[in-house]
């Protein structure tokens, strides 16, 4: 018998007590004009409905549909489960919530062997169910890609955290044995930066392929509160992974500390440090700006905030923590507006 062709790529589907969208996210997929993919969902132990799903959607497109039940683990542990249970060459990962564009894995397929890139990225375009979708910001500088970390440092604050939006090359898996940190939140933070360190080469698609559900009530990063603690730990787990690979000569110092301080720092502004209450918010910015006081002596005065921060104001503020902490005691339009004039929002900087 004709042993069946093994699929150019596996689309791996993490699941955890998601009917309301399931569906949706796997027709997405079933509709790629790429065909030669499989699914691996792996079902992380849900208490809904999604199994029933699942079973329906393998009876259907049983060439197709590789399905796994496991105890819950979180979302790294599924990931990592779907990893060992893939084939293809290259992986992709889909949040069960979120929906990919019809032309997804063939552009980004098309890109990865044009060219030979390990890591390919397409854009986000962030959406909600009755609501119009967020504006797509394109990319600043498209002049940073095709290029690898070590020959290009700005690319590492130029890919963005998300492991969905794209493409790999399994052997950057095999070759580095990365894999995604189980049981903290934030796991992508240790395990893509690490990758993108690791990568030969870094492409982008600046067109909006992936679809992420924004603000979903029930989502992991729908809640603001002590879980972000979890977002400091997992940059300690990148530099300690980024030591243990040999890789952390290709990173230089003023990369890494702008991508903690845009993490951090000014990622938070608009999410986190407005909607956390005072008792988290007071604890995540300790835990943060210890991290990268240990981590960066002397950081404060360097040029990477002087860029970072080109507001005199803003980056005083920015830069010393009992400041930061008043400063997020402002009423909230008075915050986001202090802000916009700092121009704290400004997309191409």
């Amino acid at each position: 018998m004709t042993e069946p062709a093994r699929p150019t790529i596996s689309v791996i589907v993490p699941v955890y007590d998601v009917e309301q969208y399931l569906p949706a996210c796997l027709d997405s997929i079933l509709e790629q004009t790429f065909r030669e993919f499989e699914i691996v969902v792996v079902n992380d132990g849900s208490t809904d409905g999604s199994q029933a799903i699942i079973d329906s959607y393998a009876i259907k497109h049983g060439d197709r549909i590789r399905a796994h039940i496991k105890s819950n683990g979180g979302l790294g542990d599924a990931r990592n489960f779907g990893i060992e249970h893939a084939v293809g060459e290259y992986l992709a990962f889909v949040d069960s919530d979120d929906t990919i564009a019809p032309t997804m894995l063939e552009e980004m397929l098309v890109r990865a062997r044009s060219t030979g890139a390990e890591m390919v990225i397409c854009g986000i375009q962030r959406f909600a169910d009755g609501e119009p979708d967020s504006p797509y910001l394109p990319e600043p500088d498209m002049s940073v890609f095709g290029r690898s970390l070590a020959e290009e440092p700005r690319l590492l604050f130029r890919v963005d955290a998300s492991a969905c939006d794209k493409l790999y090359a399994r052997e950057l898996f095999d070759r580095t044995g990365v894999r995604f940190p189980a049981g903290i939140a934030f796991e992508d933070v240790p395990t893509v930066f690490v990758l993108a360190a690791c990568a030969n080469r870094i492409e982008k698609i600046d067109r909006p392929l992936y679809r992420y559900r924004r603000d979903r009530a029930e989502s992991i990063t729908g809640r603001y509160g002590s879980r972000h603690l979890g977002l400091v730990e997992a940059f300690r787990l990148l530099d300690e992974r980024l030591n243990a690979l040999g890789t952390r000569l290709t990173v230089s110092d003023d990369a890494l500390l702008r991508l903690y301080l845009t993490h951090l720092i000014a990622g938070r502004y608009p999410d986190f440090l407005l909607a956390a209450d005072g008792k988290s918010r007071s604890a995540f910015l300790r835990s943060a700006f210890g991290l990268i006081d240990a981590r960066f002596p002397g950081w404060r005065g360097s040029a990477v905030c002087r860029t970072l921060w080109p507001n005199p104001l803003l980056r005083s503020i920015s830069t010393h923590r009992s400041m930061l902490v008043l400063f997020c005691r402002a009423p909230r339009r008075l915050y986001l507006a202090a802000l916009r004039r700092m121009g704290a929002f400004d997309p191409l900087r």
